[in-house]
C-alpha cells in the first residue's frame, strides 16, 4: 500500500501542475474575450459536434498535453452536461497523443497510424455522442446549475479561478489516487495472480482500463513482454481507444456528463477497431495462402 500512496502523491502533483495553470489561464482567456478571437478556426469541427467553437481549444489541450489541461480548460466554459458529454467523448478518446505514442512506439504501435486514428476515432465518436445524447441532459448526481460569473476585476477574477482550480484539482487527485490504491488491493488479490498465470493479456487490460496508457506505463510495458504476440497488436488496439476507461468516465461524471454514452461508445469503437484489425490480418491470411496455391 505504500508504493501505492506514494504513486498517488506523484499522480496528483502531476495533476496539479496542469489542472490548476490551465484552469485559470481559460478564465483569463475568457475573461479578455481572447478565446472568442481564436478559436473560430476550428468552427467547422466544433459545427459538426454541434458544440461552441470556442470549445475547440479544450480539444487542443487534451490533444498535445494531457487529458486533465483539457478537462481545466473545459471546466472553465460553463459547459452544459450536453455539451460535457460530448467534449467527454472526445477528450476521452483523443489526449496526451505525443505522451502516449512514445509509450505505444516501445511496445511496436506504428505513430502515424496512433495520431491519424485517434484524431479521427475522437472526432466520430464525439459526433454520435452529439446524436444520441438529449439536449436537455439535466446533468449528473455531482453537476450543479450552470452560471454566468461576472468578476468586478482582474483580482476578483483570479481569486475565484484560483479557489475554482484548486477544488477541481482536489475532485480529480482524489478520484485518481483511490482508483490506484484499488488497483493495489487487486494485485495481492490470490484470484488475481491465479488468473493472471493462464491468462498473461489480461493485466495489461486491467492497467491500461484503471489507470490509462500513460500513468500505467511502467506495468504496462512490464506486462505487455508476457503477452502472447499474436495477441499483442489486439491488446493495442483496445488499448489505444478503451484505455482509463474507469477513471476518465468518473471524471466526466463530475460535471454531470451522460457517462453510459461516453463509455459505450468507447468500448463500441474500440472493439469495432479490435474487429477490423482482425478482419485485415485473416484477410492477409487467405490471401497469401491463395497466391501460395496459385505459385505452387
Amino acid at each position: 500500500m505504500k508504493n501505492a500512496l506514494q504513486q498517488s502523491l506523484m499522480v496528483s502533483l502531476v495533476i496539479a501542475k496542469l489542472v490548476i495553470p490551465f484552469s485559470i489561464l481559460s478564465e483569463i482567456l475568457q475573461f479578455y474575450g481572447v478565446i472568442e478571437y481564436t478559436s473560430f478556426i476550428f468552427e467547422p469541427i466544433t459545427q459538426l459536434l454541434n458544440l461552441r467553437h470556442e470549445v475547440a481549444i479544450a480539444f487542443a489541450a487534451s490533444f498535445f498535453l494531457n487529458i486533465y489541461a483539457g478537462i481545466a480548460v473545459a471546466a472553465g466554459l460553463s459547459l452544459t452536461p450536453y455539451e460535457w458529454t460530448i467534449v467527454g467523448t472526445f477528450i476521452a478518446i483523443c489526449h496526451s497523443i505525443p505522451m502516449e505514442s512514445a509509450v505505444l512506439k516501445k511496445v511496436g504501435f506504428p505513430i502515424n497510424v496512433h495520431w491519424i486514428s485517434r484524431l479521427v476515432l475522437g472526432i466520430v465518436g464525439a459526433w454520435f455522442a452529439s446524436l444520441i445524447t438529449p439536449e436537455t441532459l439535466a446533468g449528473g448526481i455531482f453537476n450543479q446549475e450552470l452560471k454566468t460569473v461576472q468578476y468586478d476585476g482582474f483580482t476578483d477574477l483570479i481569486k475565484n479561478a484560483v479557489t475554482n482550480s484548486a477544488i477541481l484539482c482536489m475532485k480529480i487527485c482524489v478520484l485518481v489516487s483511490a482508483l490506484i490504491c484499488i488497483f493495489e488491493l487487486i494485485k495481492r488479490s490470490k484470484t488475481y495472480n491465479a488468473y493472471l498465470q493462464k491468462h498473461t493479456y489480461m493485466s495489461s487490460l486491467i492497467v491500461g482500463g484503471l489507470l490509462g496508457v500513460t500513468y500505467g506505463a511502467g506495468i504496462l510495458l512490464k506486462d505487455f513482454n508476457s503477452v502472447k504476440s499474436e495477441h499483442k497488436v489486439y491488446l493495442l488496439t483496445f488499448l489505444m481507444l478503451a484505455h482509463g476507461l474507469i477513471e476518465e468516465t468518473l471524471i466526466f461524471l463530475m460535471f454531470g456528463s451522460d457517462v453510459t454514452v461516453i463509455f459505450a461508445i468507447r468500448m463500441f469503437l474500440a472493439l469495432m477497431a479490435v474487429f477490423s484489425v482482425w478482419a485485415y490480418k485473416t484477410w492477409q491470411y487467405k490471401n497469401k495462402q491463395t497466391k501460395e496455391l496459385i505459385n505452387d
